[in-house]
């Protein structure tokens, strides 16, 4: 059973909200030490009948042990295929469904920080940026694995998040940092298959790029793109890849007036400094990384970047016919022509 409602969590009737006992799992970031969760308005009151859950305890073993009696969810989706909570909640649906589980599930929707854009290629069974919210993305996996519990989503027009929050207020991840994160992470979290930073560990993730070894690299003309301006820049990241080593790189930054397709910008990028500088190097894993077979071809000079871009324009549009009959508002998915 699956019912879409325009009205908040609180206005429901269901006996189970009202009397049971909850498990509530939100956004990762989202905790606040002394309730340690921020949905405030579901735990007021309730006391020992809400239990939080955390991403890694989403089965039915632990609901069950827990002895609740619906599940809510609200998380803020990162708006691209890189997010590990789809996959997550994917199993947990599949899981259902293989054991037959009739627990209700509550989604309390939240608008996508990417918007309706929709970008690259079909990787975890959804494009690099897909558009979706998370309760669309769960009507998908609902529908397509045939589900029988009963899935309730409240509308992100409903919930206090939805309307009284920017969409990267509560970030999906710690390395979600704002408005241009979801701007440009969708293509530059493809460095990650390289051994060029993408900029986690700084103030700006996902908007520099860059690495010890690209000091001398300092022409981006071939790579150029409308949607951005590219400033020179350096940067040392606190944690992670070259953590306390100062990087050589780029700063992208956005260009309201033009269209900018960030999958396909960062595939030039990653191109350009392979060819422009000896101490770049894939990682083992770039294939599974990267998600389309041709980028790696590309990379590799076995294609050329018309079949690429073809390729990833068909792929873009056979995500649009798919993602359409999963939509539950009535602004349409858009790819970047």
């Amino acid at each position: 059973m699956f019912s879409f409602r325009t009205t908040s969590l609180f206005e429901q009737q269901d006996r189970t909200l009202a009397h049971g006992r909850l498990a509530v799992l939100d956004s990762p970031t989202a905790w606040y030490p002394e309730i340690e969760s921020y949905l405030w308005e579901i735990l007021a009151g309730r006391g020992k009948d809400v239990v939080l859950l955390s991403e890694d305890r989403l089965d039915t073993a632990t609901l069950a042990a827990e002895r609740v009696d619906a599940l809510i969810i609200e998380r803020q989706g990162s708006g691209d295929c890189f997010d590990p909570f789809y996959g997550k909640l994917f199993n947990f649906f599949r899981q259902c469904k293989e054991e037959g589980c009739d627990l209700p599930v509550y989604i309390l929707d939240r608008p996508n920080p990417c918007g309706r854009s929709v970008e690259g290629s079909f990787k975890y069974g959804m494009c690099h940026k897909h558009g979706m919210t998370i309760a669309e993305m769960a009507n998908m996996f609902f529908t397509d694995l045939g589900c029988k519990f009963p899935l309730h989503v409240i509308s992100a027009d409903a919930t206090m998040a939805g309307r009284e929050l920017l969409t990267w207020s509560i970030p999906a991840s710690d390395d979600f940092s704002g408005y241009f994160t979801a701007y440009f992470r969708a293509g530059q979290y493809l460095w990650n298959a390289t051994n060029v930073s993408c900029g986690v560990g700084t103030e700006r993730p996902y908007e520099f790029f860059g690495a010890p070894f690209m000091k001398d690299f300092n022409s981006v003309e071939a790579a150029y793109n409308k949607g951005v301006f590219m400033r020179r820049a350096t940067f040392t990241p606190r944690y992670g890849l070259y953590a306390g080593e100062e990087c050589y790189g780029y700063q992208l930054l956005a260009n309201p007036t033009e269209p900018y397709n960030s999958v396909l910008h960062a595939v030039r990028l990653i191109k350009l400094v392979k060819d422009s500088c000896s101490g770049f190097a894939l990682r083992d894993d770039a294939e599974e990384i990267f998600g389309e077979p041709l980028i790696s071809a590309y990379y590799n000079d076995e294609c050329s970047w018309e079949d690429l871009k073809e390729q990833i324009k068909q792929q873009e549009q056979r995500w649009l016919r798919k993602a359409k009959k999963y939509l539950l508002y009535p602004e349409p998915l858009t790819r970047i022509k």
